[in-house]
């Protein structure tokens, strides 16, 4: 789970296990078939359970601040997804999601996302 789910909800990582893996053309066909064939197809399942549909699912490969092989997982809505009060808002449902304008949520707040997709992908 990203710490920053404002504005993006549901915004996870998915990291390779292997510490050797460290940018994108290591990831062997284990990694990507896990990734692509499980992981992504889940997330999207738990979005859409939690908060409906996203428009877009995006995904990215970076590794600039944590030189490690991991993708972000970015739900991108056209709509505001309103969960236990608070609204989350994409401000460009259309374009690239960075650079935007984070807001600090309660911890609470982000342990009941943590959880609430925990019990989702763990059935």
């Amino acid at each position: 789970m990203h710490p920053n789910q404002h504005p993006y909800i549901g915004r996870c990582y998915a990291s390779a296990i292997r510490p050797e893996a460290d940018i994108i053309t290591d990831m062997n066909d284990i990694e990507r078939k896990e990734l692509f064939d499980l992981i992504i197809p889940e997330w999207i399942v738990a979005l859409d359970r939690l908060f409906g549909m996203p428009f877009r699912p995006n995904f990215c490969v970076l590794g600039n601040e944590w030189a490690h092989l991991h993708t972000h997982l970015i739900p991108r809505y056209v709509r505001s997804v309103l969960y236990q009060g608070m609204c989350f808002c994409d401000p460009n449902p259309r374009k690239n999601y960075a650079p935007y304008q984070s807001q600090k949520i309660p911890l609470e707040l982000l342990n009941c996302i943590k959880s609430e997709f925990t019990d989702i992908l763990c059935k």
